[in-house]
């Protein structure tokens, strides 16, 4: 099906700012962020949930506009839930503060003239999803500052609705997000919850402080869209176990985990579709709030990260064996560090300050690096704002090209890949024969 996506298909109804249900108390007024927060730009992490049948759910609502009624819904549980997260509500003082003064969450409510489906069945899926963003935020380096939540619940003509988040990356990872969206749909389903069990726990710059290193006045990790694309690539559960099984046979690696052997042959198919294939890295993001000691909460909210990496400098470092052998070594490898003291992110941002240039660009000497962010057994298929399970839930394109983003396949054991390359690459990538049967 051709589907163009002129602008005029959306129409904003309404834009509205909502603060806490009650004041930040003032001993929470200014929250310091870590070293790794810093380095962030206050680049927008963008998720949207995709619900086909929206009931109504209060009796007196059949006589009111259907989207006034759902958005008002969603504005109250928002309200009650930035009591908890209050930091979402202020504003960036400068690169190490935010000030959390109850400037509010920016909500939108918009109407898109089309069915939910010409945009989930769209040939090019990527693209037509993001008309339920925030236009012009996904992922956008909002340095200057702004409100650091931006919300946006959008109703198609067929009665479903999408509900879109841009979340500050400059105070949470995408951890921190899921905690964030399972707490306020919960609060949405439950409206009568005055306190959240258990209640999310800023670290702020408790565990990755700026006395070894400084404070960043700028920061350093930045996104950058320019020539990027994505495509979205499904690996149901049969043929990836069969694909485990080969590579753990022909690896020696036991039971290769879902991400161990998608990032693998993500990595392979986007280096051999580079007109500079090799040397090439590959840099995974490790959650390390239980790799740290004392372990950290689930809903510890931060940027707790670090990396790990892989190369492959000739063609026999990019058979799927050698990757998936590689990626076990590595991880091991991670998992024994101490991941405070010995942060590989951190030290990146280090050392490419040293150099002069930005992390992970020529990282190494390598001109080529990958990066991939698991976030396989983020339960994002499970948020429920009283109208079931989402039938999709999708990222925005970016944050910059060489991107893998990896999640759990709806409910089940399969992995859905976002991949982002420069266009040109995309071309190459697209037509790989090991990767044709996966494309969406």
């Amino acid at each position: 099906m051709a589907f163009a996506l002129p602008s005029s298909l959306v129409s904003v109804c309404d834009k509205s700012f909502i603060k806490p249900s009650s004041l930040t108390p003032s001993t929470l007024r200014f929250h310091k962020l870590s070293f790794i927060d810093q380095s962030l730009s206050n680049m927008y992490i963008p998720c949207a949930f995709f619900y086909p049948k929206v009931q109504q759910r209060l009796e007196d609502s059949k006589n009111s506009d259907e989207l006034s009624h759902i958005a008002h819904l969603l504005q109250t549980s928002l309200s009650q839930t930035l009591v908890s997260y209050y930091p979402y509500a202020g504003k960036l003082k400068d690169n190490a503060t935010v000030d959390c003064n109850d400037m509010g969450a920016e909500f939108l409510s918009v109407r898109i003239k089309c069915s939910m489906s010409e945009i989930l069945d769209h040939p090019h899926a990527s693209l037509a999803e993001s008309i339920v963003l925030p236009k012009d935020l996904p992922w956008a380096n909002n340095c200057e500052g702004g409100n650091l939540l931006v919300v946006q619940v959008s109703k198609f003509d067929c009665g479903g609705i999408a509900i879109s988040v841009c979340f500050s990356h400059k105070i949470g990872d995408g951890c921190s997000l899921l905690n964030f969206l399972n707490d306020w749909s919960s609060v949405t389903r439950d409206p009568t919850t005055t306190t959240l069990v258990p209640s999310p726990r800023f670290v702020g710059d408790s565990v990755f402080s700026t006395q070894k290193y400084g404070s960043l006045i700028t920061p350093q990790i930045l996104s950058d869209l320019n020539q990027c694309v994505q495509k979205r690539l499904i690996f149901p559960t049969d043929k990836l176990d069969a694909l485990r099984a080969k590579v753990a046979e022909e690896s020696g690696v036991k039971n290769p985990t879902r991400a161990e052997v998608v990032s693998a042959l993500l990595f392979k198919c986007a280096t051999k579709a580079s007109s500079s294939m090799l040397p090439s890295k590959l840099v995974h993001f490790l959650n390390i709030r239980t790799m740290i000691k004392p372990r950290l909460p689930r809903n510890a909210i931060g940027n707790l990260s670090s990396i790990f990496s892989i190369e492959a400098t000739n063609m026999q470092d990019m058979e799927l064996p050698t990757l998936v052998r590689n990626l076990r070594k590595e991880v091991e490898v991670a998992y024994k560090k101490d991941q405070v003291e010995q942060n590989e992110l951190i030290l990146e941002v280090v050392e490419s300050m040293r150099e002069g240039k930005l992390p992970f660009e020529n990282m190494d000497g390598y001109k080529n690096v990958y990066t991939c962010s698991n976030l396989c057994k983020y339960p994002y298929y499970t948020v429920d704002f009283g109208w079931g399970r989402p039938e999709r839930v999708c990222l925005g394109n970016g944050p910059s090209k060489n991107a893998f983003f990896l999640k759990d396949y709806k409910a089940g054991q399969g992995v859905e890949a976002r991949v982002m390359l420069h266009k040109q690459q995309m071309s190459e990538f697209e037509r790989n024969e090991e990767l044709v049967e996966f494309i969406a």
